[in-house]
């Protein structure tokens, strides 16, 4: 079984911080007649090797690399290709998966199971197909292009996986009963498979339903299970960089969560601006190493992403919006000062008082004061609007991208707190209305009825 035991109590020690010790320390293990394997625990190749050692049985330190910024170990056992895994034993090295899964088959060849038919006709075919996994399956382009293009890698894709299942055939596996080294050539890669279905839209099941019985019956097996990470986090890592890829290609990205108003606010700004943009939805719950990397001070959505430098706070990015694509009809925001500065105010006014979820997480007396807070202060608004058809004056601007996103929330306010916000606020509910003619704005909201559907769900687990 695969052990991190010593690379751990190493990391414990901060022995790894110090590249110069850390190369010292793995060449004094290599050469103790331990194996070290150099890997990336998102490498496929790396992963290969993993399920060898773990069929084997054998023990290892394993040292986890930064491809970015690559170890001084690394460039000195892997000179050629500079490339991961690397597998260090007896201070010698070996590299490229394939290569390394062989000499791991031969080296401890008394270790049940072989992985290498004894057979030399079905040894030729195992390093057939796998020699066939490493030069024909691509799927990069699916998530590297769009439309037809895409369209063109996604049948590729799945006519390869269908040679594939037809050398699967009836068999358990790859090259017949037994688990080896075909399949540990191509199993890792079936982890990168739920991030290519989401991507392409795709269902690899419904296409290759033999192969994927295959996946399931080689996951079965602890050496896999334990050796390939987990689909989601490939997934993760597969949109950040692709996202950062579309961002460092002048494209604009947006993180966001769907019932976001703060995110609509973003939304309803690009769509003004007539500002094509790349949209990936968020999990509040579960934020991506993206979205911590690019807000890392907040963490929080939205996120707005261009040329790869991103911009955070919604209504510093509708402003970053209105002076980047200043071209662009509409202004957001006014040319007098003055009156800049009033859109300004009363956008910050939204932000700091415009508050209602006290009116679902209370009751009674407590709920009749909130709701009664929330009138108040749309009322204020609404002596703002006075008779101008938007916050400012004549145009759709600044201040009413701020406020018009909170309005799709409103049938949920009225549902739950048994109140009637157009029978209190007749004018500021015209103004909804006239906002809601714009194509930015409806096509940028929510369903109020999806709105009320998540915050029931919000107030249940609230115990409400």
């Amino acid at each position: 079984m695969h052990t991190q035991t010593s690379y751990l109590h190493i990391r414990r020690c901060k022995i790894y911080t110090n590249p110069v010790l850390t190369f010292h320390l793995v060449l004094v293990m290599a050469s103790s007649n331990d194996l070290v394997l150099l890997n990336f625990w998102a490498s496929p190749f790396g992963e290969r090797v993993k399920i060898a050692l773990a069929e084997k049985g054998v023990h290892y330190d394993y040292k986890e690399e930064n491809l970015a910024d690559k170890s001084p170990l690394l460039l000195q056992m892997n000179p050629v290709h500079k490339k991961v895994p690397v597998l260090i034993h007896h201070d010698k090295p070996i590299f490229e998966s394939n290569i390394i899964v062989q000499y791991i088959d031969e080296t401890w060849q008394n270790e049940d199971p072989p992985l290498l038919p004894s057979d030399p006709y079905l040894k030729a075919q195992a390093r057939f197909w796998a020699d066939y996994v490493d030069n024909n399956v691509r799927f990069s382009a699916i998530w590297r292009t769009k439309g037809e293009e895409q369209e063109r890698a996604k049948k590729e894709f799945i006519d390869l996986l269908k040679v594939l299942e037809e050398q699967l055939g009836e068999k358990p596996y790859l090259i017949g009963e037994s688990f080896g080294y075909a399949d540990i050539a191509l199993i890792p890669l079936s982890c990168r498979f739920y991030a290519l279905e989401i991507i392409g839209k795709m269902n690899i099941e419904k296409e290759c339903p033999k192969l994927m019985e295959w996946v399931k019956r080689c996951m079965e097996r602890e050496s896999v299970s334990k050796s390939l990470p987990d689909p989601h986090k490939i997934y993760e890592v597969l949109i950040f960089h692709l996202i950062l890829q579309m961002a460092s290609s002048n494209d604009v990205v947006l993180l966001n969560f769907w019932a976001s108003p703060f995110g609509e606010r973003v939304e309803i700004a690009l769509a003004e601006k007539g500002v094509h943009y790349d949209y990936k939805e968020e999990d509040w719950a579960d934020k991506s190493s993206l979205l911590l990397q690019m807000n890392p001070v907040h963490k929080k959505l939205p996120v707005l992403i261009h040329h790869g430098k991103p911009i955070c706070e919604s209504n510093i990015i509708v402003q970053y919006i209105d002076e980047t694509w200043q071209t662009e009809d509409p202004p957001l925001l006014p040319s007098d000062p003055y009156l800049k500065a009033q859109a300004r105010f009363w956008a910050d006014f939204v932000d700091n008082k415009v508050n209602f979820s006290a009116i679902w997480r209370t009751k009674g007396e407590e709920q009749e004061r909130a709701k009664k807070e929330f009138i108040d202060l749309l009322k204020v608004l609404e002596e703002q609007l006075g008779e101008k058809p938007y916050l400012i004056g004549e145009s759709f601007g600044y201040a009413d991208i701020a406020l018009i996103p909170f309005s799709c929330w409103f049938y949920a306010v009225e549902i739950i707190g048994k109140m009637n916000i157009e029978k209190e606020c007749p004018k500021f509910i015209e103004w909804v209305k006239r906002c809601m003619e714009r194509e930015s704005v409806s096509k940028s909201l929510p369903d109020p009825h999806k709105i009320y559907e998540y915050v029931l769900e919000l107030m249940k687990k609230l115990g409400n």
